[in-house]
């Protein structure tokens, strides 16, 4: 019998529904291509609740982490790129520790 993953399962579900969430939550904000340089704070938010997330559930963490990158063509990637430095820096430190 072939066994199926469902730790991946709920981390690919748990991609789609996030991204969904960043697309619908651009359009919406934004109503142009990237027009705006700032920062999102929802985004960025969403991020970093993303990356502390991380070491405790994953698929809650890809969740949030997948909300600003799947955000509109040109916004939510500086948030995004955000997010993994700081998971990655956790983890780092988790390996150190």
């Amino acid at each position: 019998m072939v066994t199926v993953p469902y730790y991946l399962l709920y981390c690919v579900i748990a991609f789609i529904i996030g991204s969904s969430f960043g697309l619908s939550y651009s359009y919406k904000k934004y109503s142009s291509p990237y027009s705006e340089k700032k920062l999102d704070k929802l985004a960025l938010s969403m991020a970093l609740i993303g990356a502390i997330l991380f070491n405790i559930y994953i698929p809650l963490s890809i969740a949030f982490l997948s909300f600003p990158l799947g955000m509109r063509a040109g916004y939510g990637s500086k948030e995004f790129y955000t997010g993994i430095l700081i998971t990655l820096l956790a983890y780092f430190l988790t390996l150190i520790v």
